[in-house]
């Protein structure tokens, strides 16, 4: 008894399908969980200069200076200041009178 079996081309390209379709997934999931290497500009990653510089702060410091003139009050005490009243403005007042009628009279 002969088994029937499917033709050697048919058989190569199922295998060849299976073959792209696990590759295809696999490189999926190593995009999604491996995380890409991050570059630091070198700029960023230089260790700092732990040295202040003095200068730098004294020309901030004489930049905003403000001498206790310039400076507002500020009331910060329950005090309450009383709010402008408004006067009320008298309006002209219309007349209602009788007007002719658009219909002929008689």
């Amino acid at each position: 008894m002969k088994k029937n079996s499917l033709p050697k081309p048919i058989t190569i390209l199922v295998l060849t399908l299976l073959t792209a379709i696990v590759w295809v997934s696999l490189n999926i999931y190593r995009a999604v969980t491996v995380k890409p290497n991050t570059t630091v500009p070198e700029n960023i990653s230089q260790s700092l200069n732990p040295v202040l510089n003095t200068q730098v702060i004294q020309k901030i410091e004489s930049a905003i200076f403000l001498p206790d003139s310039e400076i507002p009050q500020i009331s910060t005490g329950g005090t309450q200041t009383a709010a402008p009243t408004s006067t009320p403005i008298a309006t002209p007042t219309t007349i209602i009178e009788a007007s002719p009628s658009a219909s002929p009279q008689p």
